[in-house]
């Protein structure tokens, strides 16, 4: 007999609202495994690096759902289903890659991961049309490695397609339905290898899409948060992830 006791837990209760307010911030500003990683380590200190990012990954995949659905009469599907069609085959790799490694591994991920999030613009502007479909199999490798900043990466890179700053809230929308379909492809692999928890995977999806619906409407009315904000919000979630995975790193 499947048990449940796992829901009148704290932690579920954690759970729920950490991945509500991480929804948000993943759509409106990106960049959601630096938010959720640290959390998920405090709270399940025992789980594998697999574990830790496949049951995220259940959150992206609602959350991107979420978001898709409240802005879906802006997304230009048919470019984008052969833009994630590429990064699907890269996505299956990363995951093979990580799914059995011990969570502390997750220190030198994210600091490869931060690098990258402040390099992604420099690296993208050197993305022509030839090297596009490279850099997006690239980025699926990485979103199943890790995944920070997945969005960051990929907005960059759409950039090269919508290249206007006005079209900015509209390169999100894109980049939150491409992170669907690669979320999609993990939690498949993740499943498969066994790292998905239901106590884990359940409550935190059930945040995410809540935040996903929340976040896909403020930034269908909003538009962009100005540039400042999503800086110090982002900058704050990079230290925070490297305090709590460099704590596990070194004390392990």
């Amino acid at each position: 007999m499947a048990d449940f006791s796992w829901i009148f837990e704290t932690s579920t209760f954690f759970l729920i609202i950490i991945g509500f307010f991480v929804g948000i911030m993943s759509v409106t500003i990106g960049g959601g495994m630096f938010f959720s990683a640290p959390f998920i380590q405090w709270l399940f200190p025992g789980v594998t690096f697999g574990a830790v990012v496949g049951n995220i990954k259940c959150g992206s995949f609602f959350r991107s759902m979420a978001s898709t659905i409240s802005t879906h009469q802006h997304i230009q599907y048919k470019e984008n289903f052969k833009i994630a069609a590429v990064a699907l085959c890269g996505t299956l790799i990363g995951v093979t890659l990580i799914y059995d490694l011990d969570q502390k591994w997750l220190f030198p991920a994210i600091i490869v991961a931060v690098i990258l999030a402040f390099t992604a613009p420099k690296i993208a502007s050197r993305v022509n049309k030839k090297s596009f479909h490279i850099a997006t199999f690239l980025t699926g490798i990485y979103s199943g490695f890790i995944g920070a900043g997945t969005g960051i990466v990929m907005i960059a890179i759409l950039r090269l397609r919508y290249p206007d700053d006005t079209d900015i809230a509209f390169v999100k929308m894109q980049a939150r339905f491409i992170e669907w379909f690669i979320a999609t492809t993990a939690v498949v692999a993740h499943f498969y290898h066994g790292n998905l928890v239901a106590s884990i995977a359940l409550p935190w999806a059930t945040g995410s899409v809540l935040g996903g619906f929340a976040g896909g409407a403020i930034l269908k009315r909003l538009g962009s948060l100005p540039g400042y904000i999503q800086k110090y919000v982002l900058y704050t979630a990079f230290i925070f992830a490297l305090l709590v995975a460099g704590y596990k790193f070194f004390t392990s």
